[in-house]
């Protein structure tokens, strides 16, 4: 039937179920237990259970269509079923109805480099550090996975691309997830990073790694070197990975440590005859890149941050390919902004979301941040890096890894080149998917990251639309499920959030996330 009424969630249970029983008609017959399971957030098991209406927002569809006022949103099992103007939408029976009124509806977002195996002060696989060290703080971020999980659903994330990790670690998670019996996000894996023998070899060696590290470093932080190409591939063929993550040469490029043209189309051919999409972290220089743009590759990650500026050419040479390119520009613009007042960090935010010894570091990372920017003239005190020698001798095995980290000067040159890099792919018309690489060091925007990147985005030129659409639909693309997810549209997979505000007009607005739907359940 149909009804313009609406319930308000904020309402005492007593008024609202008065209001409910004089104003609704479809749910006269409901009696208190039923009213109980519909309204608010669905308890587990996390299945469908009841008809879901949004209704009297302003629905933000990602497909590039203006944002339409007044229209409500009807959800029955997983999918979208009717998307149209209130007054001419049949409400189900026995629905939950949220009134959307100044708010916004829009699809989950879509993060393309996320993960929820890493801990904001996650300490280097490379780290010249006691196995048994590296072991014990990897298995405390593995225990908080759950965790994580839940934290970017409420976030308003409905899917993420996991880029890169322990799959057998991660994969239980992804199950738990998707049988109902926990609250996360879709995890779309890919597996282990696809590494020649010589990157890693050259990897170890650059970082000290212990030679007892080695191979745990292979298994647990799940780097996939192609020792033997065939094997190496055929480990990932199954239907859970998504897909398959090349991991080049990073800012320092000879070409002599990456995969040889032959591997690469070896890897490349087999991958897209098994439907995975092929993902590339090669850069952030131009001789990588351009090599790349030989190759059939789906998408890039991140190649903004870096000294480096990208050639225009290069960057349209990706364009007319068609290659969705992931943003992950704040985490290297926030890192730089800490550096200028690292005093941020005594934020009740950040004390709040963290353990007191992960704080604890974290003060140590700041005071070493101050003494930069106060001598930047120096090489720089190292922030997240040590040599062997700063950890000799400390008894807790060291709170630092790798070799010396950047100045402050260096930092700062480096935020100038991300910004005019990333500048340079906007204007040359390139398909952004919204990437934070969350939860890296010095990515602390603990309260929501993909706010902050939909803002920075914006900032280096997107529209405010088309920011919309590189955190859902392109994100979808990227996925290789524009087909199920990505928009708001009669037919899709019911992933849809609610907003207050206006993000088009409020930037801050994706901060309000006031309710999240994923597959037909309301978790928010």
């Amino acid at each position: 039937m149909k009804t313009g009424h609406r319930c308000r969630p904020y309402l005492s249970l007593s008024v609202l179920a008065v209001l409910l029983f004089a104003w609704v008609p479809l749910l006269a017959e409901v009696d208190e237990e039923s009213l109980m399971r519909i309204l608010g957030p669905q308890e587990p098991p996390f299945v469908p259970q009841h008809p879901i209406a949004i209704v009297g927002g302003t629905v933000i569809d990602a497909t590039g269509a203006p944002p339409k006022l007044g229209h409500t949103v009807i959800i029955e099992g997983e999918r979208i079923t009717r998307v149209g103007p209130s007054e001419s939408v049949d409400i189900p029976d026995g629905a939950q109805v949220i009134d959307a009124e100044g708010m916004t509806i829009m699809p989950g977002i879509i993060n393309s480099n996320q993960h929820i195996q890493l801990n904001p002060l996650y300490p280097a696989p490379t780290a010249d550090l006691p196995l048994d060290v590296l072991r014990a703080r990897w298995e405390e971020t593995f225990a908080r996975m759950p965790h994580r999980a839940w934290v970017y659903l409420m976030q308003g994330v409905t899917s993420m691309r996991q880029t890169s990790g322990p799959s057998a670690r991660i994969l239980p998670v992804k199950k738990r997830i998707d049988s109902g019996e926990l609250a996360g996000p879709r995890i779309f894996l890919g597996g282990a990073l696809f590494m020649s023998r010589q990157h890693f070899e050259h990897y170890i060696e650059e970082n000290n790694t212990p030679e007892d590290a080695v191979e745990w470093l292979r298994d647990e932080f799940a780097y996939n070197v192609l020792y033997d190409i065939e094997e190496g591939t055929d480990k990932y063929l199954g239907p859970e990975y998504n897909y398959w993550k090349l991991y080049m040469s990073d800012e320092e490029y000879d070409g002599e440590n990456d995969f040889s043209d032959e591997e690469l189309r070896y890897i490349i051919d087999k991958a897209h005859a098994h439907g995975k999409i092929i993902d590339v972290h090669a850069g952030p220089h131009n001789p990588g890149l351009r090599r790349m743009l030989d190759f059939d590759i789906d998408t890039l990650e991140h190649p903004f941050y870096g000294h480096v500026l990208i050639d225009e050419d290069v960057i349209q040479g990706y364009v007319d390919k068609n290659v969705i390119v992931d943003t992950l520009l704040r985490v290297m613009v926030t890192g730089a902004e800490n550096f200028e007042d690292p005093h941020q960090f005594n934020e009740t935010l950040f004390i709040m979301s963290m353990e007191p010894k992960e704080y604890r570091l974290l003060m140590r990372y700041r005071d070493k941040m101050l003494f930069n920017r106060k001598h930047p003239d120096q090489s720089g005190l190292p922030i997240y890096k040590s040599d062997r020698a700063t950890l000799e001798g400390r008894s807790d095995g060291g709170d630092t890894f790798g070799i010396s980290g950047p100045s402050y000067d260096m930092v700062q040159k480096r935020r100038a080149v991300s910004h005019e890099n990333m500048r340079r792919f906007i204007r040359a018309g390139a398909k952004l998917s919204l990437g934070t690489d969350t939860p890296s060091f010095l990515n602390f925007q603990q309260e929501d990251p993909n706010a902050t990147e939909y803002q920075q985005m914006v900032e280096e030129g997107l529209t405010p639309m088309d920011a919309v659409i590189a955190a859902t639909r392109n994100g979808a693309e990227a996925l290789g499920m524009a087909d199920q997810l990505g928009t708001v549209e009669e037919g899709k997979l019911a992933d849809v959030i609610v907003v207050s505000g206006n993000p088009l007009a409020d930037l801050e607005a994706l901060r309000r996330v006031y309710a999240v739907i994923k597959g037909g359940v309301r978790y928010k």
